[in-house]
């Protein structure tokens, strides 16, 4: 997809959508919804007898840096990214000092061009019949496109000193992604003399000259067996002092020119003498330097795009081509371009058009100072907007984007930016801030890079800030590791909720597998009242119906978190007790049972324990249990226990739920309290199918036949005591 033209045709799985049509309706400019219905041609409604369902289909564009290999272009470019905001926002050190962009760009280009050395040789290395070889080509010429448009805006837009001359810059930039003649040559010099015995001597000679390397052109010239005859010495003295123009030269333009053309007529009248007659490819290589224009025109042919001559004839033509300037040479450039292409192509001005592609027309926009265009067509590179989005914020932050707004008179009549801007970007804040936040989006929707997309959502906009929470939200997980990192960073990006629904969902997971102590840990960390009762609630229950506490260790180490909910508070208490009573302090377990009875944070549910508990403690022949608390446990026997019994037999004479009086209504409700206020499928399992069947009215006649055995004696002794 190397331009817009180009499309690919998509299955959509929609069975209903094949008898009545598709629609789609856009929901970013990176995905869409297609249903069936609301076709304009086929809008009929189903029928109950089609038996099908109604699908929506997402589609949308996939991530091209899911693949190992280009995989760190994306952590590489956010480190530079993030880098560049700290020090625009004066959030790094030095960020008093100016800001080198030019060389900002250059760390993005290093980053292309690593990816670009990985991709070619993991391209020599697979087989010709790999699936994956087309895949990697394509990617190759997808950021070798994006490698040569940055690099041109690098020296002719970024780089506040190319106001100047620019035509050595184009030469370095063509030779930069045309290497071949100047490898060709290097081989050629290493390999010894006679060199113009070899086929491709003219050739590569001609393709330094070119791409205006005379200095290595010489170099090669001098190793011809015929260099020491006349036409060769002068041909040698007319390269050597070719004049070449240099801001830093001290010559003004006037007078460089004045020196040009006296040159190229020296050079014009020995051609035209045929004082190189006798070698013909070293009078077509004085030609071209000379600026001959049907000398070039004829190199047309085989180039492979129109500019890969271009800087090489502004070199030998006018050297001194400021910026402002290059558009019209271009312009003539490309229209000689097309007319040879439409005289000696088949089919004429189609068969040109189709030679002129996306790459070629995205060069020239950069070429004809047209900034507007070439922010539209960076956009329609299918690379994620990886390139739209780093570029745009580069130039925005240059003061690039913004030249013909009204808040900035002074700096749009400027002529040096004017050249190189042209006349800016309106809304250019707006086109880079929605380019960051439609860009974090997409990475946030990814596993592997939803950290990275916080960082472009925190720059983007007021909106993007907003964003990073609901989408931090949605980042999918499955394991501790994973759901600790979400956790981190909303905390330390002060999101509580996130952090809490996080923790909500790995509880639910840890008590689906029975992870009870897991399970616990996790609703601790949401530090949610509710649902951390809800869990020891879980705990409570599983003791009540099988008579063993989960994960004792852990309830016993659980320090001052218990105060996040007075059930926990109870569960830990009650271990207390249960440790105490094993450990043999009866004493201390009878002192710590009342108080929790008189805690008023009992579960209704856990009074038959708290009363069965209670007994063996109340049958001590020496009474550990004073008659003023004695009269606490009757007081809780009468109030608790008792309406659970006439409530169990309310519920077995009418079938229903109502009936009891008092407290009654408290034990119904107590046990769904909480679970309303947020998803009742949560939590509790069900260990048993009734936790009232533990209240039995022998339990009721043995406590109070031990409460009165145990008043007795306790009063017997007190008021002996006393006495």
């Amino acid at each position: 997809m190397s331009s817009k033209e180009h499309g690919s045709d998509i299955k959509v799985p929609n069975r209903l959508g094949q008898q009545q049509g598709l629609n789609i309706a856009w929901i970013t400019d990176q995905q869409f919804a297609a249903y069936a219905f609301g076709n304009a041609k086929r809008n009929r409604p189903p029928t109950q007898g089609d038996g099908l369902s109604v699908d929506i289909n997402l589609v949308g564009a996939d991530l091209i840096f899911d693949d190992a290999t280009i995989r760190p272009m994306i952590t590489e470019a956010c480190r530079v990214f993030y880098g560049l905001q700290r020090l625009r926002y004066g959030l790094a050190e030095g960020s008093n000092k100016p800001i080198d962009y030019v060389k900002i760009s250059q760390k993005y280009r290093s980053i292309l061009r690593k990816s670009l050395e990985k991709m070619n040789l993991r391209v020599q290395e697979l087989p010709e019949n790999d699936p994956a070889l087309e895949a990697y080509r394509n990617l190759i010429s997808l950021f070798y496109s994006i490698e040569c448009t940055w690099h041109l805006l690098e020296f002719l837009v970024i780089d506040s000193n190319s106001s100047g001359a620019i035509v050595s810059s184009l030469l370095e930039w063509i030779r930069f992604h045309f290497p071949e003649p100047e490898r060709a040559a290097t081989e050629m010099l290493q390999s010894g003399r006679e060199l113009d015995k070899q086929d491709s001597y003219w050739s590569v000679v001609k393709g330094l000259v070119l791409q205006g390397q005379t200095t290595i052109a010489r170099a090669l010239l001098r190793v011809h067996t015929s260099s020491e005859t006349h036409c060769f010495q002068v041909a040698e003295q007319l390269l050597q002092s070719i004049p070449i123009y240099s801001v830093y030269s001290g010559l003004s333009v006037h007078r460089y020119k004045t020196q040009w053309q006296c040159w190229c007529d020296n050079v014009r009248t020995l051609v035209a003498a045929g004082s190189f007659g006798a070698e013909p490819k070293l009078e077509e290589l004085l030609r071209l330097v000379s600026g001959d224009r049907k000398a070039w025109m004829e190199q047309l042919r085989s180039s492979n795009c129109w500019y890969e001559y271009f800087p090489g004839y502004l070199l030998y033509t006018d050297s001194s081509c400021k910026y402002y300037q290059l558009g019209q040479y271009a312009n003539d450039w490309i229209a000689q371009y097309l007319a040879d292409w439409r005289a000696d192509g088949p089919g004429g001005g189609a068969s040109s058009e189709r030679q002129f592609k996306f790459l070629d027309k995205l060069v020239l926009s950069v070429m004809e100072n047209n900034l507007v265009n070439v922010l539209q067509q960076i956009q329609l590179f299918p690379d994620n907007r990886w390139f739209a989005v780093h570029m745009v914020d580069l130039l925005y932050h240059a003061g690039l984007l913004e030249m013909g707004a009204a808040d900035e008179p002074d700096d749009s009549t400027s002529p040096s930016k004017l050249s190189r801007t042209g006349a800016g970007v309106s809304d250019g804040k707006l086109v880079r801030e929605s380019l960051l936040f439609d860009y974090g989006c997409l990475l946030m929707s990814h596993s592997s890079f939803w950290q990275i997309g916080m960082d472009y959502l925190e720059f983007s906009s007021t909106e993007g800030l907003g964003a990073r929470e609901s989408l931090l939200a949605r980042v999918p997980f499955q394991t501790d590791r994973q759901a600790d990192r979400i956790i981190a960073v909303a905390r330390q990006n002060n999101y509580p909720e996130v952090a809490s629904e996080v923790c909500k969902v790995m509880t639910k997971r840890n008590l689906a597998q029975k992870n009870y102590g897991s399970a616990l840990d996790w609703a601790i960390s949401s530090r949610d009242g509710a649902y951390v009762r809800d869990v020891a609630n879980i705990f409570l229950e599983h003791y009540c119906n099988h008579g063993v506490l989960l994960c004792e260790k852990q309830i016993a180490h659980l320090g001052s978190k218990v105060f996040i909910s007075p059930r926990l508070v109870f569960l830990r208490t009650y271990y207390d007790f249960r440790k105490s009573y094993r450990e043999q302090a009866y004493a201390k377990a009878a002192e710590l049972l009342v108080r929790l009875m008189d805690s008023k944070i009992v579960p209704s549910y856990f009074w038959p324990c708290l009363m069965t508990d209670a007994i063996p403690l109340l049958e001590f022949k020496e009474p550990i249990i004073p008659s003023k608390e004695t009269y606490t446990i009757l007081e809780h026997l009468q109030l608790d226990l008792v309406p659970m019994l006439r409530h169990r037999q309310q519920k077995k004479l009418n079938g229903s739920g109502s009936g009891g009086g008092g407290r009654d209504s408290k034990m119904d409700t107590e046990q769904t309290d909480g679970k309303e206020g947020h998803d009742q499928t949560a939590l509790i399992p069900k260990f048993a199918s009734n936790l009232l069947n533990n209240c039995t009215e022998d339990l009721i006649k043995m406590l109070r036949l031990a409460c009165a055995r145990n008043l007795a004696r306790a009063i017997i002794i007190e008021n002996t005591a006393s006495g």
